[in-house]
């Protein structure tokens, strides 16, 4: 019987390993020793150094319409515009590089700059729980919450198995299940809450913004947003968005207002 509880905790513990490193693999960004790509990005990088904002700009979003990504692209993008005076499209991209390197402290340097210029104080979507959920994982990406939770996940059935072959352990086992599954449910809330902003979230880009009842030119205006202003898009409608501010108000902004994360 303790060779087979054996086996069953050596398959178990194998599970673990290989769930870590099969997500690990499938997640990892490779590299491109695309020659054109990173020529054009040093140029980009050339310009910027030469105070040539714009032509640093249009190097960097011919590499992103290209299809390539990385955070130190939208992180230099995001310094040209804000160079340039463009705080909110600064903002954008900043963000855009967190979803890479949401701990890199030159990032939340600049990205806390941009706010404290516009004087914004950026207020988290979502109610009570959800906030907690992301200010626990605050410095989490979305590719380390998918590889958190299959672990825990794996976790939680080893420690389920151990509690039926080892009942003399229960009052251990299970207040560790406990405080495994409310890691686990609040990882899952924090993710599901990172994949909605990143879809749904975008900046307002113009100076100053009036949001509307409905999505007309001549409808009433209820609300001003300015530049630099995080919302939710929660419909289209042709030219104009129905947003959401943090606190939960509503309105119809212009397309050309925005820019989407």
């Amino acid at each position: 019987m303790n060779k087979l509880i054996l086996a069953k905790l050596s398959a178990a513990l194998f599970i673990v390993i290989a769930s870590f490193f099969s997500f690990c693999g499938f997640f990892a960004q490779g590299a491109t020793n695309d020659t054109a790509a990173d020529k054009l990005f040093y140029q980009a990088n050339a310009a910027y150094k030469e105070s040539k904002y714009d032509r640093a700009i249009e190097n960097y979003e011919k590499l992103i319409k290209s299809g390539l990504e990385s955070p130190n692209l939208y992180y230099n993008l995001g310094n040209s515009y804000f160079k340039k005076g463009e705080a909110g499209k600064a903002i954008v991209n900043y963000e855009r590089a967190k979803r890479f390197i949401p701990n890199d402290s030159d990032l939340k340097s600049n990205y806390d700059y941009a706010h404290s210029s516009l004087n914004l104080e950026r207020k988290p979507f979502g109610n009570l729980f959800e906030k907690l959920a992301d200010r626990l994982f605050e410095g989490a990406t979305i590719n380390f919450l998918t590889i958190f939770l299959s672990v825990i996940y794996v976790f939680v059935i080893i420690a389920f198995i151990l509690s039926l072959f080892f009942g003399g352990l229960k009052r251990l086992i299970l207040p560790l299940i406990f405080i495994l599954i409310s890691l686990f449910i609040l990882a899952a809330v924090s993710l599901q809450s990172k994949i909605t902003y990143f879809n749904t979230g975008a900046i307002v880009i113009s100076k100053e913004a009036p949001i509307k009842f409905e999505p007309l030119e001549s409808a009433t205006i209820y609300f001003k947003l300015t530049e630099g202003n995080e919302v939710e898009i929660i419909e289209k409608a042709e030219n104009w968005y129905k947003i959401k501010r943090p606190d939960g108000k509503i309105g119809w902004i212009n397309k050309t207002d925005l820019e989407l994360l």
